[in-house]
């Protein structure tokens, strides 16, 4: 079969990518490591499945994208070998690393070697010499540990402490160590399988010409990378050298026959362990990394071939068995050496478990090496496999060390918080500490707070409040009820409900004190009922409640009904985590955003004092003239007289305006933005930048819609 990747290589690209990519997000849905989900795709895509990506085009014209990402993750590994970091605990970290490193080989080299003699591994042709090649080809691979796996679960867990901080500094060291190995192993497998081409002093000399000669290699390289990118200040030209450094290491290593590995890990050591320190080229080559990562771990799938695995099932379980017992084993060994406590000592090895790009990376090498042919085969199923069951239970073993070592954060212990986004329970409201509102003496028409449940009534009460204040009218609790349900209403019960829904209202209103007035209207459409109070009351503003989940198309019709028709602005209140108002983040775009979102925000503001940031989303291609000049754009904030607090004006160009939002939200307690009028057709097309931050910001929003007559009633200029 002629797979269609062999046709059209872009669409082998798109292929790997899309397909890795859905099911990697399916992977993190399910808890699993993403690169379960790469692996999946190249296995589904590979001639173990749909035979999509043959192994003339996955071993040939794409094997370009593997060698590039094995380079960038041997540099990304060299920046974690920071002496400085590594230093403190330099006599624990020698000891464990040794230990576990040592163990690992030993155990596995026995085992693999074993159980590759038990199953005849090989063929009826083979013999001790093969069996031993592949003990050690696998026994240094063995030794690695995924950091980007072991890291990911630290930080989410946000560990902190001696053994965590142990823990990362073994993996870099033990991965090194590995690479290491790693030449020196396959020039004796070399050696023993006779395909090493040398002979005499040249053959003895071999294994450690290239490990020394690619540390030597990488540090030069490494170094001129320093010194271009030290006097460099653009990112992109950063990134243009960082790429063009390890480029350059990767392709000599290989023109000399010498490990790109470990010349692209001596790079890394170079550049972050210089006195100054720029690590501004790992940064940018982060950008750059993952559809790469993609690739390469979809390819990894891609040549994994089922049957053969199954015939190597022996050996695969002799070496997860064996690199589990070694690791374990000896990281416990190292720690008590280095004088730490049993029980410390007993949870150190279960960090070190996880095992990906780096082995796999290594297994790919075998099966590109002509001169392994004999092994490669059962080299590269063995470490996928083992990849495949390390990945699923490495994580869990990384979060069961930071619990046995004591090194959760007090709140964290029990796990993530059961209050998940769009919870009520995850709902509060700071109380009112600020002196008491007075209310005017004849009050200009009301604004309505929409309540539907008891858990977002106070919430939206008091915004309805705050913004009736500025407004100089009264607060007015609605709750719509079904026409259908007229007489249900009276009979059910569903009166009690409401009774009490607004007794809830009334509380938070007298807080900040002023009396609720209270009114419910039957409809049949719900839109149609609240604007039809809106206009018998005279409603200077109309509050609405997002809904909690994410998906409420019949909210949006509500919405967009009561925002076409109304003769005021209609504010939505997204509630999430405590609700307080006096750090306000605004984002906006154009003066014509500011202008809709100005009255709400003078409304907040005008009671007590506030700091306001402005949040200017700019162009990414903006200049820095053009970002001081456009202050003069937003002047009219500052002709709003009487006004307490300090206001910041903050522009930004801004590559992802929702995530600038979202990480500008973090040191704020609310945001207030403008929302988008469009409807239909246009709303699809163009999306909703107010809608998109309110599904993903974990902060309380208001997200304003202006009426047909917004400012004519109430302009505050």
């Amino acid at each position: 079969m002629t797979g269609v990747s062999e046709v059209n290589l872009v669409l082998a690209l798109s292929l790997l990518l899309t397909v890795g990519f859905a099911l990697a997000r399916l992977a993190r849905l399910a808890h699993l490591p993403s690169v379960m989900g790469y692996l999946v795709a190249g296995i589904a895509l590979g001639p173990s499945g749909f035979d999509f990506m043959g192994d003339a085009l996955a071993e040939g014209r794409l094997d370009v994208f593997t060698h590039i990402a094995l380079m960038l993750v041997a540099f990304g590994i060299g920046e974690r070998f920071d002496l400085q970091q590594l230093r403190p605990s330099a006599q624990a970290l020698i000891r464990v690393s040794a230990g576990e490193s040592l163990g690992t080989f030993l155990l596995v080299g026995l085992g693999v070697g074993a159980a590759a003699w038990a199953a005849g591994a090989g063929g009826a042709n083979a013999g001790w010499t093969l069996w031993i090649a592949v003990a050690l080809v696998c026994a240094s691979i063995a030794v690695a540990t995924a950091p980007a796996a072991t890291i990911a679960v630290i930080r989410e867990l946000d560990a902190s402490g001696p053994i965590s901080r142990l823990v990362l500094s073994s993996l870099v060291v033990n991965n090194a160590l590995s690479i290491t190995l790693f030449g020196l192993t396959v020039a004796a497998a070399r050696a023993l399988l006779g395909t090493s081409g040398g002979s005499g002093l040249l053959l003895v000399l071999s294994p450690l010409v290239e490990p020394l000669g690619s540390l030597g290699l990488g540090v030069v390289v490494g170094l001129v990378i320093d010194a271009i990118v030290h006097k460099l200040a653009k990112r992109a030209d950063v990134l243009i050298v960082a790429l063009a450094g390890v480029f350059l290491c990767g392709g000599l290593a290989s023109f000399l026959g010498l490990s790109s590995l470990l010349a692209g890990v001596a790079a890394g050591f170079a550049v972050v362990n210089r006195d100054r320190r720029d690590v501004r080229a790992f940064r940018a080559l982060n950008d750059f990394e993952p559809p790469l990562y993609g690739i390469f771990f979809a390819l990894a799938g891609a040549q994994l071939h089922l049957r053969e695995l199954a015939a190597s099932g022996a050996i695969g379980a002799a070496f997860v068995v064996m690199r589990g017992v070694g690791k374990y084993l000896g990281a416990w060994w190292g720690a008590r050496a280095a004088g730490m406590p049993r029980k410390l000592a007993s949870s150190v090895g279960l960090g070190l478990l996880p095992q990906a790009g780096l082995a796999i990376g290594l297994a790919y090498l075998v099966r590109q090496d002509a001169s392994l042919e004999a092994i490669r085969n059962i080299v590269i199923e063995v470490v996928v496999a083992s990849v495949v069951i390390n990945e699923l239970i490495g994580p869990p073993l990384v979060r069961l060390m930071a619990i046995r070592a004591g090194e959760l954060p007090d709140a964290d212990e029990g796990g993530p918080s059961s209050a998940s986004h769009g919870q009520l329970d995850a709902i509060d409201i700071v109380p009112w500490t600020w002196p008491k509102l007075e209310p005017a003496a004849r009050p200009n028409g009301f604004v309505l707070a929409c309540l539907s449940h008891p858990g977002t009534a106070r919430a939206l009460t008091r915004i309805a409040t705050m913004i009736g204040h500025s407004y100089a009218a009264a607060p007015l609790a609605v709750h719509v009820v079904r026409a259908h349900g007229i007489e249900d209403f009276w009979d059910s019960g569903a009166d009690q409900e409401t009774v009490a829904l607004f007794h809830v209202a009334d509380d938070e209103a007298r807080s900040l004190g002023y009396e609720l007035n209270t009114e419910v209207e039957f409809g049949e459409e719900v839109s149609e009922a609240i604007l039809r109070v809106a206009e018998i009351e005279e409603a200077q503003a109309i509050v609405l409640g997002h809904p909690l989940a994410r998906q409420a198309p019949s909210f949006g019709r509500i919405v967009d009904a009561v925002a076409r028709d109304a003769l005021c602005p209609v504010v939505v209140v997204k509630l999430a985590g405590a609700l307080h108002t006096e750090r306000i983040l605004v984002p906006v775009s154009t003066p014509e955003e500011f202008a809709i979102v100005r009255p709400v925000l003078c409304a907040l503001a005008g009671i007590e004092e506030h700091q306001i940031t402005l949040l200017r989303l700019m162009p990414p291609e903006v200049s820095v003239s053009e970002m001081e000049e456009s202050l003069e754009d937003l002047s009219g904030w500052y002709m709003c007289e009487g006004v307490p607090g300090k206001v910041t004006y903050r522009p930004i160009a801004a590559e992802s305006r929702m995530h600038e939002i979202i990480q500008a939200a973090g040191g704020h307690d609310i945001v207030l933005m403008p929302a988008t009028s469009r409807t239909g057709l246009r709303r699809a097309f163009f999306g909703s930048l107010a809608e998109d931050v309110a599904q993903r910001c974990r902060k309380p929003m208001l997200l304003v819609r202006g009426g047909i007559e917004s400012y004519t009633h109430h302009d505050l200029l």
